[in-house]
């Protein structure tokens, strides 16, 4: 899983592409999005419990 988003203290989510780098956070135009609402760190972390815990396989095609 490729993620780049997270919860702070069940209240804060905080998302988006952005790079925690120097060239990340000085240079790239990337967006970061932060949300305060608890309800929506708490759906974010339900959603994100349940693909964590599938053993669902995710598989990939080449076609080379």
């Amino acid at each position: 899983m490729h993620l780049k988003s997270y919860q702070i203290d069940d209240r804060v989510l905080r998302t988006g592409v952005a790079n925690f780098s120097a060239s990340g956070l000085k240079r790239q135009d990337n967006d970061l999005v932060v949300v305060e609402s608890a309800e929506a760190a708490e759906a974010f972390k339900r959603v994100f419990d349940a693909r964590f815990a599938s053993d669902e396989t995710l598989l990939v095609s080449v076609n080379q």
